[in-house]
């Protein structure tokens, strides 16, 4: 049947973000200034202004974030100056403020870059006061892990998502197949919905971070690991995508495609089938009212296994007030605070204790909020290099899809980097 809409949203930020490598951000050393006393200012920084937040929540994601800082100034009277970056010039522009000591009160960034920056010494070890808290078992795994940098925590999850297969079933019933649940039966729909001018599969596969992610997932399925992508496992998702390609499953446009041009795919009836993540829940109800959708976890293989796409709240070394800045994004925390912003997102809670409220047992948001559980990060030692491998890994996806060369050369020339970005 048709998906229940949800509240406005729209896609925003990306798993993996753009990252810098551990290389350039050691080349620099940060400069952040040493913590303010105790006593600052409540109604903003240690100095007597504001406090400040950057983030790269662009598009329509921008006025929920700054609706929310507003309604916290409304009911504590602290000044908040957001500022919004580019998400392609977020982490530069982070790196170029620890350096010239100009750093914000508060990041919210990449979950994956948190062991970057907090290894760089830019961000504020918050073992202390999470400890005081006392609620950090609240929240899901996956989202908490990528907090934990050699055995502190250095950040508080703000958003997560996952990634699913949407399926129109009306296609594949045409097709005489139905929504899959492994990469052999994907590999097998995905071939079978193709016809004249439309194909069975829609996934983001544009040059960049972006376009890894739906590889990665094949990848994953298999057993992978992110250190050794020329394994049987690498070899396993090369090939299968290879096997759609050839047999029309999916476009080799999908080189060229966002994960907009893939949800236009798919809304459009020109896929019958696309990986994408909750972002697009709303729009699909909104402008397909009609359209029937039947949405599934991610094809399992060797292993069931999803994608986190996560940003965390960041108390950096350049902050004037970190007492206020830590009282910000704790309220950012609160159940009541998540319940009335997270709709506006589409995105999923990362506490349990919000994941429990009636409006997130919707069916189709649990095939979300239930791969939380699997949605998988890169760990504490690889993470700082995952943006640089993951670049690397679109690369290869399209030197074999293009037929610019083999699996076997292009998954050992990616092993090279991938060896190259873990030893800088």
């Amino acid at each position: 049947m048709p998906i229940t809409p949800s509240p406005l949203t729209r896609r925003t930020a990306l798993a993996g973000g753009l990252g810098l490598t551990a290389a350039a951000l050691g080349a620099c050393t940060p400069g952040g200034s040493p913590a303010a006393d105790d006593s600052a200012a409540s109604d903003g920084g240690g100095d007597g202004g504001p406090l400040t937040l950057w983030h790269y929540y662009g598009g329509a994601a921008t006025a929920p974030l700054e609706a929310l800082i507003q309604r916290y100034t409304e009911e504590t009277g602290t000044e908040v100056e957001v500022r919004f970056i580019p998400f392609g010039d977020f982490n530069r522009t982070l790196l170029q403020a620890a350096t010239g000591d100009d750093l914000p009160d508060i990041a919210l960034i990449n979950a994956f870059d948190t062991a970057l920056f907090a290894g760089s010494d830019m961000l504020t070890d918050l073992s202390d006061r999470v400890g005081d808290w006392g609620e950090q078992d609240a929240y899901a795994a996956g989202p908490w892990d990528t907090t934990q940098v050699g055995g502190a925590t250095f950040a508080l999850p703000h958003v997560a998502d996952t990634y699913a297969l949407w399926t129109n079933t009306t296609a594949l019933s045409a097709a005489g197949t139905q929504a899959p649940s492994t990469w052999q039966e994907t590999e097998e729909a995905a071939i079978a919905a193709a016809g004249d001018g439309s194909y069975g599969l829609a996934f983001c596969g544009i040059t960049g971070v972006e376009g890894a992610t739906s590889w990665m997932l094949r990848f994953l399925a298999a057993g992978g690991d992110l250190t050794a992508p020329d394994s049987d496992a690498g070899t396993a998702a090369m090939e299968s995508f290879t096997r759609m390609l050839e047999g029309n499953g999916f476009s080799e446009g999908v080189l060229t495609w966002n994960e907009d041009d893939t949800y236009t795919q798919f809304r459009t009836e020109a896929a019958a089938m696309m990986i994408n993540s909750a972002s697009y829940l709303t729009s699909l109800a909104e402008e397909a009212p009609d359209l029937e959708v039947e949405i599934v976890p991610m094809p399992a293989d060797a292993e069931p296994v999803s994608w986190l796409s996560a940003e965390n709240l960041t108390i950096t070394r350049g902050a004037s007030d970190p007492d206020a800045a830590w009282e910000l994004i704790v309220w950012m925390q609160r159940p009541e605070v998540m319940n009335d912003y997270l709709p506006e997102r589409n995105k999923l809670p990362v506490r349990t204790d919000i994941a429990e409220d009636t409006q997130w047992q919707d069916p189709v948001k649990k095939v979300f909020i239930d791969q939380l559980e699997i949605a998988w990060a890169p760990e504490e030692s690889v993470a700082p290099a995952s943006a640089e491998i993951f670049t690397a890994v679109q690369l290869a996806m399209q030197s074999v899809l293009s037929g610019a060369a083999s699996t076997e050369d292009a998954l050992a020339t990616l092993q090279v980097t991938t060896d190259k970005a873990l030893t800088e």
